[in-house]
């Protein structure tokens, strides 16, 4: 049974075969559009080594990495501008930990790989290997939770987010990259993409979103969203680039072009 069954109350039988690749399979809720993988394929693991790390090329491309991280800082700061401390739930090798260094944001970044987290301390960055639960058990806060492209990678995401809403002060924010289940190329080829290939990245994550399902998502999880996409100004923290790029992430999703989404909400108190 899907984990939108329990958390939105989609019907169970309304779940439908989407993309198989061998024993790789995912299926649509046709109640909430959300692609789920099937279960009897988690035993397919990809472990986050060193050599996963430098197969993925990581650290190619770090400066414009860490521009877009602080790009993404400033549309959260845009919105709450007395951050005081930062979350990275999986920080892979640091981009976005540097760029919250750099505007001298106190933060933390945890990551399930120990190479990455060792990467990040030898670069002088706050980075363990705790979880969730851990952090709450130790009463932590903070007033940005930072996911990039990490939500899918987890087997229960309204789990992962109703943690995240316990780790966050009043008003604190979430923003939230993931891979974007409506991109056209990923549902034209199905199982021939990587997103639901085994040579892909199909055996790494177990949910696909667009942004309606994902706003359903947050709001079940104790959240409003207050940002979709990128927007069209920022408040104090524009730039150029950030004025290019902005407009054109916002051209391909308008096309069905754009892999990502990008939504920023906030703890409902």
């Amino acid at each position: 049974m899907a984990l939108c069954s329990e958390y939105l109350g989609c019907s169970p039988k309304h779940l439908a075969p989407y993309a198989q690749d061998g024993r790789l399979l995912y299926q649509q809720c046709a109640d909430c559009g959300i692609i789920w993988r099937d279960p009897q394929s988690f035993d397919l693991e990809q472990p986050y080594d060193q050599q996963y790390f430098d197969s993925k090329n990581y650290q190619h491309n770090r400066a414009h990495k860490i521009t877009k991280s602080t790009w993404l800082l400033d549309l959260a700061l845009s919105h709450h501008p007395r951050i005081q401390r930062l979350l990275e739930v999986g920080c892979s090798v640091g981009n976005t930990l540097e760029a919250a260094q750099q505007k001298g944001i106190p933060h933390l970044g945890i990551d399930v790989s120990e190479f990455a987290v060792d990467y990040c301390t030898k670069r002088g960055l706050e980075a363990t290997t705790q979880s969730l639960p851990d952090l709450i058990a130790q009463s932590q806060r903070f007033d940005l939770i930072f996911m990039q492209h990490v939500l899918e990678h987890f087997v229960d995401p309204f789990q992962v987010l109703q943690q995240c809403n316990q780790l966050l002060n009043n008003q604190g924010l979430v923003l939230i990259l993931i891979p974007n289940s409506q991109y056209k190329r990923a549902r034209k080829l199905r199982e021939r993409h990587k997103f639901y290939s085994i040579q892909g990245v199909g055996i790494e994550h177990y949910a696909y979103f667009n942004y309606q399902n994902l706003e359903r998502v947050l709001n079940a999880t104790g959240y409003t969203v207050i940002q979709n996409n990128y927007p069209l100004s920022t408040l104090n923290h524009d730039s150029p680039s950030f004025i290019i790029n902005r407009l054109g992430r916002r051209l391909l999703s308008l096309l069905g072009l754009d892999q990502e989404l990008v939504v920023l909400s906030q703890k409902r108190n």
